[in-house]
């Protein structure tokens, strides 16, 4: 279920370089750098979103929004921290 670390580069995106290849799937990249259902939701709107711009079609956009994480500052300072060669809170 967890991510190798540095792996969300090497994913492939909803939208593709061919024109009529969408993915939905977990293992996209899309905020949610975790495999899971919301990172598939996710994704997926992503792939519709592809489709409709692909098809010219008028309809709304999919909404897709950035995963809250709660923790994100205490991530940063925890990564400056290691990054400056200092013990973790």
């Amino acid at each position: 279920m967890i991510n190798t670390p540095g792996s969300w580069s090497y994913r492939p995106r909803a939208c593709t370089a061919i024109p009529n290849l969408f993915l939905a799937a977990d293992f996209v990249q899309t905020h949610t750098d975790l495999a899971t259902m919301e990172g598939a939701n996710e994704a997926a709107r992503l792939a519709v979103n592809g489709i409709l711009k692909a098809t010219g079609s008028t309809a709304h956009p999919c909404k897709v929004k950035k995963l809250y994480e709660p923790l994100e500052s205490a991530r940063a300072l925890d990564q400056w921290l290691w990054d400056n060669g200092l013990p973790a809170m």
